[in-house]
């Protein structure tokens, strides 16, 4: 262990490139790399919506008012400090408060990103 290091005779010295290329079997992790950065997306930085997206969300949420229907809901956490999803049927929405409850869960109303519509049923 502590002995100096000897340059071989045989062979000559490797660059990082095609040191690199030594670990390329676990090219076959490469798909994984996708599902990376698809869930990265939902640690991005909180991002606020513009005019536009609020009213579509308003839309959105006084359509759930009438119409019962199962939803995933993308929204930022203020908890955890990322974004997360609640999947489940609209609840109740306290406009003086600015809240919208689905299920249990209770979120600001210009925290949310998306709603998506589930499975019809």
């Amino acid at each position: 262990m502590e002995r100096p290091y000897q340059q071989s005779k045989r062979h000559l010295p490797m660059n990082q490139l095609d040191r690199a290329f030594q670990f390329a079997p676990f090219g076959a992790l490469e798909g994984f790399n996708g599902l990376i950065q698809e869930k990265t997306k939902m640690y991005a930085r909180k991002k606020y919506s513009n005019a536009e997206q609020e009213q579509q969300i308003m839309r959105q949420l006084k359509y759930l008012q009438t119409h019962p229907l199962q939803v995933d809901v993308s929204y930022f956490n203020e908890d955890s400090g990322y974004y997360d999803h609640v999947k489940g049927m609209y609840k109740s929405i306290d406009l003086k408060k600015g809240r919208v409850t689905f299920e249990e869960t209770s979120i600001v109303i210009v925290n949310i990103r998306e709603i998506k519509l589930l499975n019809k049923k």
